[in-house]
């Protein structure tokens, strides 16, 4: 349950005749994040979510597989507070508060895991989830959308069809409205034009 990893830092300055190397291990105690993708409603078959999605922690910063049978595990994550989220590009899951902190002086872990709001402030105050982990799908991401079929309102309603019928109309209104006018006044306007 527990891994170690080994950090090298590397001083180095290069002299023409001295070339000098500082290597300094540090260990640190990094833990395992155990979870499950649980079958619901919305996501009946888990296995599709096998090569398409990840369990990811801190936007990135950590990674883990989603098996088939829907079980993934984070490594290497140390003591503190990590944000967990499912990347899945066809299902929508929730996103988890996990606390990692030790008990007692075994060193061992206890994880207290919450679902959380983005925006919002992370609080003790929502009921702990039991561990490992077990994450059911929200909601399922419908991209398509069928197409709309012809509506004489909709065609009308289009500001080219609108240009095209004032148009029209004063096309054919401008003749009547000649006719209807005075002759003095039509010569008139005739004579200015």
């Amino acid at each position: 349950m527990v891994a170690h990893r080994n950090v090298l830092f590397y001083f180095g300055q290069i002299d023409k005749s001295v070339v000098f190397n500082t290597a300094v291990f540090a260990s640190e105690k990094t833990y395992r994040l155990r979870g499950t993708i649980v079958a619901n409603d919305i996501l009946s078959d888990v296995s599709e979510l096998a090569t398409r999605s990840y369990a990811v922690v801190n936007g990135g910063e950590h990674r883990g597989y989603i098996r088939k049978d829907g079980t993934f595990v984070v490594e290497n994550l140390t003591l503190g507070d990590w944000l967990l989220e499912i990347d899945s590009a066809d299902y929508a899951f929730p996103k988890i508060h996990v606390h990692i902190a030790t008990k007692g002086d075994e060193g061992r872990a206890s994880v207290a895991a919450r679902y959380v709001q983005i925006g919002s402030e992370w609080s003790d105050d929502a009921p702990v989830l039991e561990y490992p982990l077990k994450i059911e799908a929200g909601a399922k991401y419908d991209f398509y959308t069928p197409r709309q079929g012809f509506s004489i309102v909709a065609m009308f309603s289009n500001p080219y069809m609108l240009m095209v019928g004032a148009s029209l109309l004063l096309v054919f209104i401008m003749p009547k409205l000649q006719a209807n006018m005075d002759p003095e006044a039509l010569k008139e306007l005739q004579n200015k034009s």
